[in-house]
């Protein structure tokens, strides 16, 4: 009788996957990464945004345990610079010329009692002392250090400024540190016919925070919860955009104004105010940040809002100033200075 032969039934299975299957699987993957992306760097700016509202936060909180304790909220600047008029020309000292600025003031109010002991303000000419009046001894080894120390409390995320200054201070062994907040001076600024007034721009703007001259918490007639007293400044390591926290220049430097409207770019609608070792090309003084379509600021009574870069540019103004319109302001300003021979 004839065997019987079975041949083998096993199916065959191929390994892996064929050119077209792992291009359709790629895409997928891509896809998908294309709709999570925004929603993770959605998620990142918020949080970057919620550490630069706390970090104003505790500005603003500062800036109250200093009214407190001094009976003045902090000014912008420790002292005039070199200007001269009836009303500063008796401050002849380099600690009365001090461009020391109010976020070194209130260190002490934001628990960096050692930083502000090592700048040493109120002695062997404080830092950053107008040229007039300075030998050229300040400039200590702890200074120096204490100069170039970028605290985070200074410091938004969201910004992406350098630490320290692209082209300037070239000569300084320690470049001085750079900062993303500028206390509000007021409405006006180098529009207008202000540009190098020191007397309507420093010393009698119409916001909370001057050159030398303090406001008592009885001048904010608008209401401390109406009045903005700290924001948000970008590209703090250029020439045009010059933010040291520890220094304050007009315009630049931890010193800015409501004159243009918020997230007007470095170098427009600017004009050319140079001064001193931090002097700057082109300066607008105005607030702005990298989070989109506006910028932080806090208030006089420590409350923190995002002011949108559409709001209105009159309203804009009018927060900034502490007892009154701008326009009424300027009236009587105008005289003052006039009549102190500025």
């Amino acid at each position: 009788m004839k065997e019987l032969s079975f041949s083998s039934s096993r199916p065959r299975f191929r390994a892996g996957f064929t050119l077209v299957e792992l291009l359709v699987v790629i895409a997928i993957i891509g896809v998908l990464v294309a709709l999570l992306l925004p929603a993770v760097q959605a998620a990142r700016e918020a949080a970057r945004r919620m550490s630069c509202t706390n970090n104003l936060k505790q500005l603003g909180l500062a800036d109250l345990n200093y009214e407190s304790t001094k009976g003045n909220f902090v000014p912008a600047r420790l002292g005039p610079d070199s200007t001269n008029s009836r009303e500063v020309q008796d401050l002849t000292t380099a600690i009365q010329r001090s461009g020391a600025s109010g976020f070194v003031l209130m260190l002490p109010q934001l628990e960096l009692s050692a930083l502000y002991s090592q700048l040493d303000v109120y002695n062997n000419e404080s830092i950053f002392p107008a040229t007039k009046v300075s030998s050229g001894t300040w400039r200590t080894a702890a200074r120096m250090q204490a100069i170039g120390t970028r605290p985070e409390a200074f410091v938004c995320p969201s910004a992406g400024s350098e630490p320290i200054p692209a082209d300037q201070y070239a000569t300084w062994e320690i470049p001085p540190a750079t900062g993303d907040y500028a206390f509000v001076a007021g409405h006006r600024g180098v529009n207008g016919g202000f540009a190098v007034n020191a007397c309507m721009t420093k010393h009698h703007n119409t916001g909370a925070h001057l050159y030398w001259n303090v406001r008592e918490m009885r001048q904010i007639e608008d209401g401390t919860s109406a009045t903005l007293s700290i924001g948000e400044v970008i590209e703090s390591h250029t020439r045009d955009s010059s933010n040291i926290w520890t220094y304050t220049l007009r315009y630049a430097d931890s010193y800015r104004v409501t004159d243009v409207v918020i997230n007007t770019p470095p170098g427009v609608d600017a004009q050319s105010v140079g001064e001193g070792e931090g002097s700057i090309a082109t300066v607008n003084g105005a607030f702005a940040s990298r989070h989109p379509s506006g910028a932080n600021f806090v208030y006089l009574d420590g409350h923190v809002v995002f002011v949108e870069d559409s709001i209105d540019f009159d309203l804009y103004q009018n927060m900034s100033t502490i007892a009154g319109p701008p326009q009424s302001l300027d009236v009587n300003d105008k005289q003052f200075c006039s009549d102190n021979r500025y």
